[in-house]
């Protein structure tokens, strides 16, 4: 099972992708991979999740889970039996256990992506996902598009110098 996440970004099963990339890039991810219904596909979010509501038709194949503790999100890792796993990183799970949480974390994430394809998703990078990523088969990050560059208009002076136009 193969992903398109960028042009010539492929995600595949059995690899653990660590990306990092504006949410508007997620909701197309969702919204552009409808065959992503064929597959048993595992949500993971924690106290709250950005992009959940806006993740478009979920179909019955579609599971979400919700850890409101690190300990909790080991345990749903560690059930988790789906082609997909998709977990929304949340740093306030973190808040008692720390980084050494993180980087166990990390490990049960790269045991799990053995028979699935997982990919650990944050706008914002921190040190928490920083130590899960640090298990990643890959890390991925996308910019966020740019509005496109204006031309610049250039023009020959008299003594044979070109000059740029105002913006």
């Amino acid at each position: 099972m193969e992903i398109r996440l960028a042009p010539y970004i492929t995600l595949r099963t059995g690899t653990f992708a660590a990306v990092v990339a504006p949410e508007e890039a997620m909701i197309s991810l969702f919204a552009e991979h409808p065959e992503l219904k064929r597959y048993l596909f595992l949500y993971i979010s924690g106290n709250g999740s950005r992009l959940l509501t806006r993740a478009g038709d979920r179909s019955a194949t579609f599971d979400v889970r919700r850890a409101f503790t690190a300990h909790q999100l080991l345990t749903i890792l560690r059930e988790a039996t789906h082609t997909i796993i998709f977990i929304e990183h949340d740093p306030t799970l973190f808040e008692s256990g720390g980084s050494s949480m993180a980087a166990a974390i990390g490990k049960v994430i790269s045991e799990a992506a053995s028979g699935s394809l997982v990919i650990l998703y944050t706008p914002v990078p921190d040190r928490f996902f920083g130590e899960m990523a640090a298990y990643a088969d890959r890390i991925i990050t996308l910019a966020p598009e740019e509005a496109p560059v204006r031309k610049q208009n250039v023009r020959a002076s008299r003594f044979g110098q070109a000059t740029l136009g105002a913006f």
